[in-house]
């Protein structure tokens, strides 16, 4: 495959804001902005700019969550920077370079871009709307509303407040938007929820990873609205107390600011209310690796110390416990190791979230979490139970029964070199800014493979063997495995530890083709529903990718593996829509047109929020817009190919229409196309499925297990989509762009025709019934 440049042409840059002036002065640039609170039409902010509330106690903008690099659009309290949480982070949209990052108006919905490309965009309905303009409100609302009538809010913040709430924003039902309002909170590990219970006065479900806890809010502290439908956050009754709700994992709290005068490091927030009250009603009172002793107070397992000891000074002990020592695991180049348990008894059951594994006996089971690094504790107690990453909901019983697990602990080893450590650190990271330039220059002047020739290009990192062996704990953690090699989970460090996934080819020959392929294509383009490419690695014949990792895994997995949580509706659709989107981006807005030619579930990735990614670009070709010959290897999956991969006709784009008419298919159905129907000798799902679009009997091709609950307009089109994405003749299917646009509603979807391949098929056949082969 021949190495083809394709770089997306970005939009013409916004008009620069009213209100901003850049001034130039010997080779450095001077920023001075007067404070401003509104977005218009065609304006915006971008880089480090912010909008700052009338009252001057809120901003916006593109700031870091903790200390990491990355940056997400936030509200933030304006005079306490530093020391202040980021209300309604939007986590979908990561910026990873602020300085090609803005937040404008387009239309009516507010869109956050990075280079050009869309990241996110409100959601406002269709219709006639009037001029907008996006405004940060002195509560620390941003809204998009009506210039003409301020009252007429077409979208809020408030609607989405993630794990923190402000005064004035509202739980449940909001009549005003017609949302449903919930507070959430989500890592790589946990999913929780608080939403309103109107069975009872001020009432509350707090859900953690499928476990409810019911509460109820104080009377002073939040209003009833709508009849009990909603529940708003009173404000504070001074102007000078800063209050918000905050949620983390199991548990919501009242935060309030309290300043020390005397001793200003000591300032920080406190709780005036918290739920659960004590460690004894919440699991996640005490945090990772805390513990709930017999008096219901908090603190650490032995080896492990408070991770933010002011916080536990104040009375707040979610954020947990840390390490008092490294592990010894986690070195690089690392030959001793001298990690050890400790054993921890008197326990009142066992922390949640262990892992069955098979052993034999105990030190079978010690061996089997010492060789893993992410393995924190383990127990042999009829079968062997191990601990990954962090444990949750230790307590210490009153009396017996007493359980007992063993806990990791740090290496001393690695602390009493640490002296050592920190000098040969500084020495690594002179050598890893040097070894940057280097491969900068070498991506551009030296040949970097030597399988084949090959310039690289985009931002892309070039990891060396010994960081991704570090990364992934010698590939311990293995993903999956396929032809193309093997897939490892892994943990990148830095200031805030990145998860990753490394997929490590095998070879030269056709695993060089696939690595050239996807650096070539996802090195040099970027969008909300492609994979994100990080960097890469060679040594010798051993080919190298790091992406971001997913933590849903593939779509293939949800929707045909017995195991895994089944998808409702609404997430089915969501995703059959990002996929649309992706392969309009990679169809129509690169300057050159990239064909996939391997759409299946199985290259379908889903992030913590269920938005769709396609990855595997190991098949992609880059082709100019001019492009009419034939491809000469079929390329793809048995079961997604287009007709005319089989037949030898030339290939467009049109073939990855085709195999998204499959895949769509399969998320309405649940069930793989490929697999014959009982009913009748040629009862392929396709044609069936396209028979029953004609006929208007779409909910009997929905997911059996769904039990008929989806949205019966949704379903329809979806259906009448796919069946025109598997027209027989390229030309009678859609682009992805109009399937895009069908999707949304924009356009009117007509019945498609049955394709012709499958007249033959059905002619005389029942196609009212049909059933899997047993």
């Amino acid at each position: 495959m021949e190495a083809v440049k394709c770089v997306c042409s970005p939009p013409s840059q916004p008009p620069k804001p009213a209100f901003c002036f850049v001034f130039l002065l010997l080779g450095s640039s001077f920023l001075a902005a007067v404070a401003r609170d509104t977005i218009l039409p065609g304006d915006g902010i971008s880089g480090n700019q912010t909008l700052v509330s009338k009252n001057g106690v809120f901003e916006l903008g593109f700031f870091s969550w903790g200390t990491g690099i990355q940056r997400f659009l936030g509200v933030r309290f304006k005079k306490m920077p530093n020391a202040t949480p980021t209300f309604w982070i939007r986590n979908g949209a990561v910026i990873t370079d602020v300085s090609s990052a803005a937040l404008e108006v387009s239309g009516a919905n507010l869109c956050i871009k990075e280079a050009g490309d869309i990241l996110w965009c409100s959601s406002v309905a269709g219709g006639v709307l009037p001029p907008p303009a996006a405004v940060l409100l002195d509560s620390g609302n941003l809204v998009v509303r009506n210039q003409a009538n301020i009252s007429q809010i077409l979208w809020q913040s408030f609607d989405s407040p993630g794990d923190a709430l402000l005064p004035g924003g509202r739980l449940g039902f909001v009549m005003e938007t017609g949302r449903n309002v919930s507070m959430t909170y989500r890592d790589s590990l946990h999913n929780a929820s608080i939403s309103v219970d109107r069975s009872r006065k001020n009432g509350f479900v707090l859900t953690t990873d499928g476990h409810d806890s019911l509460g109820t809010f104080p009377d002073w502290m939040v209003s009833s609205q709508d009849k009990g439908s909603s529940l708003i956050l009173n404000h504070a009754g001074s102007p000078n107390v800063t209050e918000f709700l905050q949620f983390i994992l199991g548990q919501v709290s009242l935060m309030r600011w309290f300043e020390d005068d005397a001793a200003p490091n000591n300032s920080g927030w406190v709780a005036r209310w918290t739920f659960p009250s004590d460690c004894k009603s919440g699991a996640f009172f005490c945090g990772a690796f805390g513990a709930c002793t017999s008096n219901g107070k908090c603190s650490c397992l032995d080896g492990y110390e408070p991770r933010y000891p002011n916080e536990w000074v104040l009375g707040s002990f979610v954020t947990g416990c840390s390490r008092s020592l490294p592990l010894s695991c986690e070195a690089n180049g690392q030959t001793e190791h001298d990690d050890s348990f400790i054993l921890i008894d008197k326990l009142q059951g066992l922390p949640y979230y262990s892992q069955n594994y098979l052993a034999e006996s105990d030190e079978d089971c010690k061996q089997a979490c010492f060789s893993k690094c992410y393995c924190v504790a383990y127990v042999y107690d009829s079968g062997c139970r191990l601990w990954y990453y962090k444990l949750y909901n230790a307590s210490f019983a009153a009396r017996p029964p007493y359980s007992k697990i063993y806990v990791r602990r740090g290496s001393k080893l690695r602390a009493k070199n640490g002296v050592h450590t920190r000098a040969i650190l500084l020495l690594v990271a002179m050598f890893i800014a040097m070894a940057s330039v280097l491969a900068v220059l070498w991506r551009y002047r030296r040949d970097l493979f030597t399988c084949r020739k090959f310039q690289v290009e985009g931002a892309l990192v070039f990891y060396s063997y010994g960081q991704i062996k570090k990364a992934t704990r010698n590939f311990s953690d293995k993903l999956g495995e396929g032809g193309f090699g093997s897939v490892f989970r892994g943990t990148m460090p830095g200031p805030e530890s990145t998860i990753i996934a490394v997929k490590r080819l095998k070879g030269c020959g056709h695993a060089d083709k696939q690595f050239r392929a996807e650096v070539q294509t996802l090195g040099v383009i970027k969008h909300t529903n492609l994979v994100r490419l990080l960097g890469f690695c060679v040594k010798g014949d051993m080919r190298l990718l790091v992406y971001q990792y997913m933590p849903n895994g593939s779509l293939e997995s949800h929707l045909f593996s017995e195991g895994s949580s089944l998808l409702n509706w609404g997430l089915r659709y969501q995703i059959a829509l990002g996929i649309a989107k992706g392969l309009a981006y990679l169809h129509e807005g690169c300057e050159d047109c990239i064909i996939h030619c391997d759409i299946k579930p199985e290259n379908i990735l889903l992030d913590e929020e269920f938005c769709a990614k396609i990855s595997d670009f190991g098949m992609a070709k880059l082709l100019g817009r001019e492009f009419k010959s034939a491809l000469t290897t079929i390329r793809g999956t048995m079961g997604y190919l287009a007709p005319e991969w089989i037949y030898g006709q030339p290939i467009t784009k049109k073939a990855d229409v085709y195999s998204f008419g499959i895949v769509l298919l399969e998320i309405v159905s649940g069930r793989r196309t490929t697999k014959r129907l009982k009913s009748g000798s040629h009862r392929y799902f396709p044609f069936y499925a396209a028979a029953q679009v004609n006929e208007g009997n779409v909910l009997c091709l929905l997911d059996s297990r769904l039990e008929g609950n989806a949205n019966v307009k949704e379903l329809d089109i979806t259906c009448r989509v796919a069946c025109w994405c598997i027209q027989d003749e390229e030309n009678d299917r859609p682009s992805m762009g109009q399937v895009v646009r069908m999707l949304e509603g924009v356009v009117n979807t007509e019945i498609p025709p049955i394709p012709s391949s499958f007249q033959n098929l059905m002619e005389g056949e029942s196609s009212s019934i049909y059933s899997d082969e047993g």
